[in-house]
């Protein structure tokens, strides 16, 4: 690619704050509420002009991993249970009685943007909407400025942690942080897919409905990319006669721009021929398409090389960590990287991969056979230990939300909403403590950290 040499440029400093977090998604949210409940000054920068992330801009729900393995007690609590009982006291949730009983939190997106909106004001959070980080400085002992462009111009961002809640890991790409991509094989990432609302659904009758998936098998079978044949559920919205649908799917690798933008053409296209497909259907016709998202849905992209790198089989058996900070009990949920699906469901390469072309790393398959192993142990969860938070040798930064220090396989478990919210508390609880107490943040006592996450309410 050519280059040119742009002119230099004289950026004005935003001063003041102790720490920074870039993105406020689900990793970047509670990380800066709990920056600004340890006494940090904390300023969030977001570049939607709301919080939530995938959330809210990707309409992904419900959330994930909100208890023990494959049912059990909750193993998130302090703010990400917070942000949940907020948003169910509103209505915009179900309550948190019932999400114990679910597989996943339903919850409305616009009701977590208000919900969001009302606790960094109450925590006094200075944040920049509309900003999109750009490019870091750093020095010898690590980040000093995070770069962002808005419609006010550049500006440079002053602080002495930063939190990286980009999800893509950003902040410590552009710091020159080191990471992994994708699976060991070919570096590809898990496939995007945009999670989008249909309306009309509580018009259907059950002859209705059946013909109505019969007509998504017939796109199917003709080559559409789509699964999840079904008419969705209450997973990113709660109002009766709405449903959200995850069934688009698309290879490509969300930290590239073009395959980002490509991401969006396709999942939109894939979303409006499902839903025509749908409302063909005799008695179907009422269906219409009711929100598609800000942004299509990622699930991995960039991984910090952190001072400990989860793994696979720490999620599989359970492992706890004397320096654990938050529980992860997901599943190992391996999306085709190729973007394949099979017979109306999604093709997970965890469970067998036969397809030409689309292979998982040999010895992950050999390890894994028996799809009961893809699990923590019931009941159970894996703790995520501060250390894959932390570089192992950049200064100033700490990471959270899905891209945080894991192998291929353990990201694909800790990167569901509700693990990401608890990293997010962690992070953030973190980089208050070393910020306050100045300090950097791998010169940390992780059982200072642990009692402060315990004080809070969160569970570790």
């Amino acid at each position: 690619m050519d280059t040119i040499s742009a002119p230099r440029r004289e950026i004005p400093i935003v001063a003041g704050a102790d720490v920074c977090v870039i993105g406020g998604g689900p990793g970047g949210l509670p990380a800066a509420i709990a920056a600004a409940r340890q006494g940090a000054r904390t300023l969030l920068v977001e570049m939607q002009g709301f919080l939530g992330g995938m959330a809210t801009a990707g309409l992904i729900g419900p959330i994930l991993g909100h208890k023990a393995s494959r049912g059990g007690e909750a193993v998130i609590g302090g703010i990400p249970k917070e942000i949940c009982v907020r948003m169910a006291d509103l209505g915009e949730a179900v309550p948190w009685e019932k999400a114990m009983e679910d597989w996943g939190i339903a919850f409305n997106p616009e009701g977590m943007k208000i919900v969001a909106d009302r606790m960094v004001t109450e925590a006094e959070i200075r944040t920049l909407y509309h900003a999109f980080l750009s490019g870091v400085i750093t020095d010898d002992n690590g980040i000093t400025h995070a770069i962002v462009e808005t419609k006010s111009g550049p500006l440079a961002i002053e602080a002495d942690v930063f939190v990286d809640g980009t999800g893509d890991g950003d902040l410590g790409f552009h710091a020159g942080a080191e990471f992994t991509k994708g699976r060991p094989a070919d570096g590809k990432p898990m496939a995007m897919g945009s999670i989008f609302h249909v309306g009309g659904v509580d018009t259907l009758t059950d002859d209705a409905r059946k013909a109505a998936v019969e007509r998504m098998r017939e796109l199917q079978s003709q080559g559409a990319n789509l699964y999840g044949v079904g008419l969705g559920n209450h997973g990113s919205t709660i109002r009766e006669g709405f449903l959200s649908l995850n069934a688009t799917r698309l290879a490509g690798d969300a930290s590239d721009v073009y395959d980002l933008t490509e991401g969006e053409f396709q999942t939109r296209d894939l979303a409006w021929k499902a839903l025509e497909a749908w409302r063909s259907a005799p008695g179907a016709e009422g269906l219409y398409l009711a929100a598609t998202p800000a942004h299509v849905g990622t699930r991995e992209s960039r991984q910090l090389v952190g001072q400990y790198v989860m793994t696979g089989e720490d999620i599989t058996t359970g492992r706890r960590f004397d320096d654990g900070v938050a529980r992860a009990s997901y599943w190992i949920d391996i999306h085709c990287p190729r973007g394949f699906t099979e017979g109306g469901q999604v093709h997970l390469c965890t469970k067998g991969c036969k397809k030409r072309d689309c292979y998982m790393i040999t010895e992950y398959s050999d390890q894994l056979p028996d799809p009961d192993r893809l699990y923590p142990p019931e009941g159970s969860w894996c703790d995520v230990p501060l250390r894959s938070l932390i570089p192992q040798s950049l200064g100033g930064l700490i990471v959270s939300g899905r891209c945080i220090s894991a192998d291929y396989q353990a990201m694909s478990a800790t990167r569901v909403m509700a693990t990401c919210m608890a990293i997010g508390e962690a992070a953030g609880t973190a980089a208050g403590m070393a910020a306050v107490g100045g300090v950097e943040p791998r010169d940390l006592d992780a059982a200072d950290v642990r009692a402060a996450l315990t004080k809070a309410g969160a569970l570790i």
